[in-house]
């Protein structure tokens, strides 16, 4: 009957065997993730522990010292909780010595080979319990629970490599899931970027520079075109002159002096919406000053989300 209960526990310890080199495999997948989790988890840790048990031992010790300056006898109130808060200081500390050991258990020199010794020690006396049993059947009991021992103490630890595994696989699925909310977040910004529109807006017909004689009249071509995204909408354009232009025909606004263009005076082509492959043209008549010089014209377009690099041309009154 025993040689069946010895040769059932040589084969749980091989089994046991078998099953620690599969989670080896496994868990050194997770070795990278679970260093980086233990750190974050010492940092903490320590973090806590500053902020309380720490700051609590200063403030009591800074009160016993003064006791004791001033000749008086701390009060024992003081002296238990003081080496209460050591005792929990010591627990704390020996928290942060296990969350730092505990991906040691994910490596061979920390996990593989101390198991596997074991179970090979358990393999080797539960194999002499067999042996025994027919041999020498006082010393094969001793063999075996020295099997049964070492296998507790394997188990023990693959439970503990399993524990650290488990609180791993937690956090790696935790960021792999806000890996994705990040990736999905970032699609959703570069389609957005995609759709975003931008317009280019440019003179049309003769080009700068414009040559017009004083107080005289002329037509400037503006042409605009949709250069990224399907529409634009809300699309406005903005022809800007210089104090002494006007624009006949229209209700020209004045700007500010604060303004990049100081006191430029301005009119609006108004378009709505812009769509991609077509090029929209317009003319606008402009009046000149009656003094001669070079001047410059500026025209930018808007649209919702989106304003256009400024296009400038030379206007020259002679």
């Amino acid at each position: 009957m025993m040689d069946v209960i010895y040769q059932l526990t040589f084969f749980a310890a091989l089994t046991i065997l078998a099953i620690l080199i599969t989670i080896f495999v496994f868990a050194v997948s997770l070795l990278g993730r679970a260093m980086e989790v233990a750190a974050k988890a010492e940092k903490a840790k320590r973090a806590e522990r500053k902020e309380s048990i720490a700051k609590e031992m200063a403030v009591i010790k800074e009160e016993i010292d003064k006791a004791e300056a001033s000749g008086q006898i701390p009060p024992t109130q003081l002296i238990q909780k003081l080496k209460k808060l050591s005792k929990e200081d010591k627990k704390s500390e020996k928290k942060i010595a296990s969350i730092k050991e505990a991906p040691d258990l994910l490596t061979v020199e920390g996990g593989v080979a101390p198991t596997a010794s074991l179970l090979l020690l358990a393999l080797i006396s539960s194999g002499m319990a067999w042996y025994f049993d027919t041999h020498n059947p006082i010393s094969a009991p001793v063999f075996w629970i020295l099997a049964l021992f070492v296998m507790g103490c394997s188990i023990y630890r693959i439970y503990q490599c399993l524990r650290v595994i488990e609180r791993v696989a937690i956090t790696s699925e935790e960021a792999a899931l806000m890996r994705e909310i990040k990736a999905f977040k970032q699609a959703l910004e570069e389609i957005e970027q995609e759709k975003k529109p931008e317009l280019a807006l440019k003179f049309s017909g003769e080009q700068p520079p414009f040559h017009i004689k004083p107080n005289a009249e002329m037509r400037l071509g503006l042409q605009l075109c949709l250069t990224k995204g399907d529409i634009a909408e809300y699309t406005v354009v903005h022809l800007l002159a210089p104090p002494g232009f006007d624009f006949p025909g229209r209700r020209p606004y004045v700007l500010t002096p604060s303004h990049s263009y100081a006191n430029h005076i301005g009119t609006i082509w108004e378009i709505g919406i812009v769509i991609g492959g077509i090029d929209y043209n317009h003319t606008i008549a402009i009046k000149a000053p009656p003094e001669a010089g070079s001047f410059r014209l500026v025209g930018y377009a808007v649209c919702e989300g989106y304003k256009s690099k400024p296009v400038e041309g030379e206007v020259i009154v002679r």
